[in-house]
């Protein structure tokens, strides 16, 4: 009887083992699900704060395109900017 008792305790570490890599199993699955839902909100959070820096350089550059503009009436100070950039007074290269 005793060889039945050892068989049977044999089953049990085997079970045990099973069970214990089942749990293991179901912990990373939970983990990377975590895992899964953090970078989701990462992305959704890098999509918003892009899309206001995005916002943030078209008024920058309105800003500046206006300053450009006022300067029109300052003597010619845009002209002589034409210049610094190799074109002529009709606009061309």
């Amino acid at each position: 009887m005793s060889s039945s008792s050892s068989s049977s305790s044999n089953l049990l570490p085997t079970d045990s083992h099973a069970d214990d890599a089942a749990v293991e199993l179901a912990k990373v699955w939970a983990e990377l699900s975590r895992g899964e839902k953090t970078a989701q909100a990462l992305e959704s959070n890098l999509t918003s704060l892009e899309a206001k820096i995005d916002h943030l350089l078209a008024s920058v550059e309105s800003q500046h395109k206006e300053k450009l503009g006022d300067g029109e009436s300052d003597g010619g100070a845009t002209a002589s900017h034409d210049k610094d950039k190799g074109e002529n007074a009709d606009g061309k290269s």
